[in-house]
């Protein structure tokens, strides 16, 4: 029989220190962000006292600014070494939900959340990146299933603790993410080591790949960033207008939100990482395009369900689609990217959640408010079909055009 804490030790052996580092970094930062991103919506409205317009254009401010700043941090992380960056990252974004916790006005809070948007801009970029040079391309899409999943564990409590805290005292989960975001600061500083600075490989130099500043460089990744768009809006009302959504459509709609949030965070953590490892084996483009479609059908499941149980019903494709498809799509960056422009591929591909998050809650909630959230849903459901068939297109052309090159 096998013994299960020996188990247990082979697989913490098997991915390096750095994996056990960032997962315990991303667990603590979840939990805390958890108690936030169900409510802020409601906190900036009812709270501090804004229009649910002014509400969503500032919190379209945020990922707006990190369109621009996420460029300029994705040459940063390639002209330095990863460590500092993320450092520097992880206490802007501490300093600043700092302050959010007695910002008292809406202009305080737009520039406060402008600068934890600068920390992001920084931090994931960097942060996958150093993950890319550390860990082996075998192990890439379940190192990446792993910290997905100890984000999970955060998911899956916080927005119960929210509720708690939101109906007591908001301002206490900007306190506690703030804590939270510093323990992180100082776990990076004592455990993750700093890399070299990274530099073309030999075999990049044999692959003849066009110069880092040019555009032919930059086109796959600008091909991703594109056609992920459809995720990422649909992410983004999911974020904001299905709160709203859910307040006109359903009776008990805080705990019930809280409720969908929680179970999906608990299934992420039982299944994700199981899920990418029993679908290893098959085709990118269909794991990806097959999420697309997992999207679609939640995407009306909001439009049209009001019955909680087959909302939380729901949950169960959506925790598919989140684990083969994005997951699969972080793993194919890294293998088309130079080791030199990791970070500016990170922050280029990565630019479709910035972008989605800006525009997407205020056009957003234009729809929800002239037509309702049923119309706004199903236009995304819709914007999600036609990316299955796009994103299908475009991997399985980029596969054929691989199977030429060897052949050739």
């Amino acid at each position: 029989m096998t013994n299960p804490l020996r188990s247990i030790h082979r697989f913490i052996a098997t991915y390096p220190p750095l994996i056990w580092v960032r997962l315990f970094g991303e667990l603590l930062t979840s939990l805390s962000s958890a108690m936030i991103a169900p409510f802020l919506v409601l906190y900036l409205s009812e709270k501090i006292g804004s229009s649910i317009t002014m509400t969503m254009i500032v919190i379209g401010l945020q990922p707006l600014s990190e369109i621009f700043i996420t460029l300029v941090a994705g040459g940063i992380t390639d002209r330095f070494r990863r460590k500092p960056v993320m450092l520097i990252a992880l206490f802007l974004q501490g300093i600043a939900m700092l302050g959010m916790a007695w910002a008292d006005s809406m202009a305080a809070f737009a520039v406060l959340y402008l600068l934890n948007g600068a920390g992001r801009s920084l931090f994931i970029p960097v942060s996958r990146a150093h993950l890319a040079d550390t860990i082996s391309a075998n192990q890439m899409a379940s190192a990446f299933a792993l910290l997905n999943t100890a984000h999970s564990i955060g998911a899956a409590i916080g927005p119960l603790i929210g509720v708690m805290i939101y109906q007591f005292d908001p301002a206490l989960a900007f306190l506690f993410t703030a804590i939270s975001l510093f323990l992180y600061t100082i776990a990076v500083l004592w455990k993750i080591p700093n890399t070299a600075l990274p530099q073309h490989t030999e075999s990049e130099a044999a692959a003849d790949h066009p110069a880092s500043g040019s555009f032919q460089a930059y086109r796959p990744a600008l091909a991703i960033m594109m056609l992920s768009l459809p995720i990422s809006l649909f992410y983004a009302q999911t974020e904001t207008n299905l709160q709203l959504h859910f307040k006109n459509t359903l009776p008990d709609y805080l705990q019930t939100l809280a409720l969908l949030i929680s179970v999906k965070g608990i299934l992420l953590l039982c299944f994700e990482f199981l899920l990418v490892k029993w679908t290893q084996h098959v085709k990118p483009r269909l794991l990806i395009a097959g999420s697309y479609l997992c999207f679609f059908v939640v995407a009306l499941g909001y439009a049209f369900l009001d019955s909680a149980p087959a909302l939380i019903a729901l949950q169960v494709l959506l925790v598919i689609g989140e684990s083969i498809g994005i997951t699969q799509l972080l793993a194919f960056v890294t293998r088309i990217s130079p080791v030199s422009m990791r970070g500016r591929y990170f922050a280029i591909t990565g630019t479709h959640w910035d972008i989605s998050r800006s525009l997407g809650p205020y056009l957003g909630s234009l729809v929800l408010l002239h037509y309702g959230g049923a119309m706004l849903f199903t236009i995304v459901a819709a914007i999600l079909l036609v990316g299955a068939w796009a994103i299908h297109s475009y991997l399985r052309s980029k596969e054929k055009a691989l199977l030429l090159k060897q052949e050739g």
